[in-house]
């Protein structure tokens, strides 16, 4: 049987899935991470289902191999969404206190909430989180948490994300098909941000900034707490195809040059630096300048920058102290912080990495591919908000995958 302490998190990319087991110390209060697995996925583009058998069986194979190299076995996970269709917004909800004792208890904290998110959105829409900014308390604004204040007037500013219902119904019938349950659906920018981004950080003003395969997440954080999100239709997957078709070889073939030789600054590729590339018959071979790659790493990167900073110009948000913090498969590439730096106009960039006071990681796990995951099997100890909805609040999908635990026995 499963250990009821083991948690999953299990992070759906744009093309891969990712999964990590970890437990909760409850002495040093920190999440120590068991294992991990990453495998590719056909079923998966930008982050939403477009074949759920692939994805079934990729989700499969990756907690598999997770469970084994823990020696655990799970029957229930985390699992982190992204992609083009989450949208977010703001919005304010105001309770009047009207009995005589004015003060304030969490169930007011609650039903402010509640009143914040009570707005019409569409059929085929759903709410994932509704994440408190901060509280006024008889117009006095800057109040982090009312309860046991008194005051007559409640006001809450909250961050609202949505998804689109039906994609999240084909993610989880996908794990569900896989033989595990859904405890909780998270935005995986929050996680992230909860795991990399600093209180320091969030209270000066900063950009976290997610590159996917194909999508890119941003969030602006200031004055402690999340104040805008957004999701950009561009990601690491793009700058490999751009390369792919510009040399005439496949996309691992591009992807393996543009680990190895890709950069976006010329300052970072030697001027005499060669390689050899495949073509696409797997035959033939050419030789060609590493600075070539600058023709299509470069313009694909400014693209993204451009749509970044348009973002922030519309949020009035375009001096961060902060700075930038990058994290995903993408932000590997040479040179990212510096261009961040330069295109955004920030005094400073630098890669995310999670918080070693929060968790114990072995040094494989420690890289951008596992950071999302990470992120969402440390959420339900790390977010300092509540009253969200939850994907556990949905009728179960599936009854308890006792049969996987059966199937282990023989």
């Amino acid at each position: 049987m499963p250990k009821s302490d083991i948690i999953a998190g299990l992070d759906m990319g744009s093309s891969r899935v990712t999964c990590v087991l970890a437990e909760h110390d409850a002495e040093s209060e920190k999440i120590r991470i068991l294992a991990g697995a990453s495998v590719p996925c056909k079923g998966l583009k930008g982050g939403v289902v477009v074949n759920i058998a692939e994805t079934q069986r990729a989700i499969a194979s990756v907690m598999e191999q997770a469970e084994e190299k823990a020696k655990e076995i799970v029957g229930e996970v985390y699992l982190g969404v992204r992609g083009g269709h989450i949208q977010t917004f703001n919005n304010r909800g105001a309770y009047n206190i009207a009995r005589a004792d004015k003060e304030i208890t969490a169930e007011d904290v609650s039903n402010v909430i509640e009143n914040a998110k009570a707005i019409p959105i569409p059929s085929d829409r759903e709410i994932l989180h509704v994440i408190p900014q901060g509280f006024s308390l008889d117009r006095q604004r800057g109040v982090p948490n009312p309860v046991g204040m008194e005051g007559a007037l409640l006001e809450v500013g909250v961050h609202i994300v949505t998804a689109q219902s039906s994609h999240i119904n084909n993610l989880m019938k996908s794990v569900s098909q896989a033989g595990f349950r859904v405890v909780d659906t998270v935005y995986n920018l929050l996680a992230i941000g909860e795991l990399v981004v600093s209180p320091e950080e969030k209270d000066l003003g900063c950009l976290l900034i997610d590159i996917g395969g194909q999508t890119t997440a941003i969030g602006i954080y200031y004055e402690g707490s999340l104040r805008f999100s957004s999701e950009i239709p561009l990601g690491g997957d793009n700058v490999t195809r751009d390369i792919a078709y510009g040399l005439g070889t496949s996309m691992a073939a591009a992807q393996e040059v543009k680990e190895k030789h890709g950069a976006v600054l010329s300052s970072l590729v030697e001027e005499d630096c060669m390689m050899n590339i495949t073509g696409l018959d797997a035959r033939t071979k050419k030789e060609i300048k590493a600075r070539d790659l600058l023709e299509y790493a470069q313009p694909r990167t400014e693209e993204m920058f451009e749509k970044i900073n348009a973002f922030l110009q519309n949020c009035n948000c375009a001096d961060l102290p902060g700075g930038a913090i990058l994290t995903g498969g993408g932000s590997l590439l040479k040179g990212m912080n510096a261009a961040a730096e330069q295109l955004l106009d920030l005094k400073q960039a630098r890669h995310g990495f999670a918080r070693p006071d929060i968790i114990e990681c072995p040094e494989e796990y420690l890289n951008q591919t596992y950071t999302s995951a990470i992120g969402l099997v440390c959420y339900q100890y790390l977010k300092p908000w509540a009253n969200e909805p939850s994907a556990s609040r949905r009728p179960p999908m599936i009854p308890a995958a006792w049969w996987r635990w059966v199937k282990d026995l023989f």
